[in-house]
């Protein structure tokens, strides 16, 4: 495979080695999320350093000019926003604030010279198929084999797990989009049987998400993964149905009989949701649900004193004093405004105004809508588009140091795997 690898590389031309290089650089940055944030960021930077090399090259002697990309620009102008905030504002009492979108912002700026230089050859470079199956094979080799530590390390300390991230639930997000990413790769661009892989796939993902106890990435996988069987079931033959049927039941039958380490803490933190929500319309709120709902409404009162953007420390003043007056002096609201407010929007509009708040939801639009503009039938954009939404809705991953560039490399792939040459035509 390795000598036929280097073979279809040195008989390609010189866009499309560029290609494979930047490929295999964006595949083995997301496959190396989950263990190491310094490996992971190392091979973004390698990218992002000849995407600028080559965006200058393109720019000085090729087009003469720079062209305006809608995702390239939007990212690039999300990274800008959040830089321009940390320049303008002063953070005495919340450093951490200013330096977390301060890290974030760069890497968004950095990112956007990779999907400048994908968009702008998005019809012109090919990759080869044994390139992309090799990507999809590290990918999917270090996906079962850093899930399997995982587990085994939860199942020794029995500790809330933490994946790459300050918190158990930032690594959850990127995670499920991780996890969507391996077995989309596999079913459309790697295997011809592809179903026992996905299954394992599937099952490792579930056992991890319910170690680090996170709701949300629970639910969404649930339901994704439940659609995606049923559709591939119905799409089965008779005999793959019997097979893939019995897989199923065993795994399930599995779970429910070992799995009570995942499971019982899983059950209590779904029972503790509603009752949160109960809690809160009582007057104690004192509670995960409870903090967010108080945060999001301090967060929407500090912007209606300022509109136009303010300060770390001018926003939680606001904040402190609205929740001590309005929501009883919440304590874990009040311990999580040091963070962020759980809401990238609220977060974003507190902080950096009306024009961050909008260029946050351009960034949404774009991601969600623009591939179908770019790509025939691009829905597989949806597996990040949507899981990123849904969990911005609850929570700040522009905030997260890792998560925004984890995110446009995840874009970056997809947008790479659409360059593989069609069967017939790399036959010929």
């Amino acid at each position: 495979m390795k000598s036929n690898l280097m073979a279809q590389i040195k008989k390609s031309s010189f866009d499309d080695k560029l290609a494979s290089l930047l490929f295999l650089l964006i595949t083995i940055s997301i496959s190396f999320f989950m263990y190491s944030g310094e490996i992971t960021r190392n091979f973004f930077y390698i990218a992002t350093y000849i995407a600028v090399l080559y965006f200058i090259y393109v720019t000085l002697r090729v087009d003469k000019k720079i062209k305006f990309y809608p995702v390239a620009c939007t990212i690039l102008l999300l990274g800008i926003s959040k830089l321009l905030w940390v320049m303008l504002t002063v953070n005495h009492q919340y450093p951490l604030i200013a330096y977390h979108y301060q890290i974030s912002g760069k890497r968004l700026i950095l990112a956007s010279f990779i999907l400048y230089a994908i968009e702008h050859n998005i019809h012109k470079w090919k990759i080869p198929t044994l390139t992309v199956r090799t990507g999809i094979a590290i990918m999917t080799i270090l996906f079962i084999v850093i899930s399997v530590i995982r587990i085994i390390v939860y199942l020794k300390t029995g500790e809330r797990m933490k994946i790459n991230s300050d918190a158990p639930t930032s690594g959850a997000y990127t995670f499920t989009i991780f996890s969507l990413l391996v077995m989309y790769s596999l079913k459309y661009h790697a295997l011809k049987h592809y179903r026992l892989i996905c299954l394992i796939v599937m099952t490792l993902t579930f056992a991890v998400l319910a170690a680090t106890e996170t709701r949300s990435a629970i639910i969404l996988f649930i339901l994704i993964s439940a659609g995606s069987i049923i559709y591939d079931f119905t799409k089965s033959s008779h005999t793959s149905k019997i097979i893939y049927g019995f897989a199923i039941a065993v795994l399930i039958i599995a779970a429910v009989t070992s799995g009570h380490p995942y499971y019982n803490k899983v059950l209590t933190r779904f029972d503790n949701l509603q009752n949160e929500v109960t809690s809160y319309n009582d007057g104690e709120r004192n509670t995960s649900v409870g903090a967010r709902f108080s945060m999001w409404r301090a967060g929407v009162d500090a912007f209606k004193h300022h509109p136009f953007g303010q300060s770390a420390d001018s926003r939680n003043a606001l904040a402190t004093t609205f929740i001590d007056e309005h929501e009883g002096g919440n304590p874990e609201a009040l311990r999580n405004l040091q963070f962020h407010l759980h809401n990238d929007i609220i977060d974003t509009m507190s902080l950096q105004g009306i024009f961050g708040a909008l260029i946050m939801v351009l960034f949404f639009a774009v991601l969600l809508l623009y591939p179908f503009r770019l790509v025939p039938k691009g829905y597989e954009f949806l597996l990040l588009s949507v899981p990123v939404i849904y969990f911005s809705m609850g929570d700040t991953q522009f905030y997260n140091r890792e998560s925004p560039y984890f995110i446009v490399l995840v874009f970056a792939y997809l947008m790479m795997l659409r360059m593989r040459p069609h069967p017939a035509i790399e036959k010929q």
